[in-house]
């Protein structure tokens, strides 16, 4: 279990506060992965499956420490239809929207962005029960 006191609790979550931008490559590597699960394309265009793939990656990269156990309930994503490409950098930004105890459980809904060459490709709220 990582410190406690750098750990992210739910008490800890304020309704607006931000986390950052991480900035994700959508490099060769990245591509090749795509590539053995999903087959190649002919296309130069990010596949929305690898756009929210470096969402959960920048959201689990921008919230560090995190506790043990947390459940990813639910998440809704809007995709704006600009266009990312293979080999872009996507900065994607990561923010809490708010939090809630309810039935004994504690609800936080964050907010993502993603941009890619400064034009906004998806934005989203991903709700997750906090373990601690």
């Amino acid at each position: 279990m990582p410190d406690e006191a750098a750990l992210w609790t739910f008490d800890r979550f304020e309704s607006g506060q931000t986390f950052g931008t991480v900035n994700i490559a959508m490099d060769e590597a990245k591509k090749a992965e795509w590539v053995t699960l999903f087959g190649p394309s002919d296309s130069s265009r990010l596949p929305g499956g690898m756009i929210v793939a470096a969402m959960m990656e920048a959201y689990i990269r921008a919230i560090q420490p995190r506790p043990n156990g947390n459940v990813h309930a639910s998440q809704a994503l809007s995709f704006t239809g600009a266009p990312a490409l293979w080999n872009d950098i996507l900065a994607i930004s990561v923010s809490c929207r708010d939090k809630e105890e309810r039935k004994g459980r504690k609800w936080v809904s964050f907010g993502v962005e993603a941009s890619a060459n400064g034009q906004v490709i998806m934005t989203g709220t991903i709700r997750s029960i906090w373990a601690a």
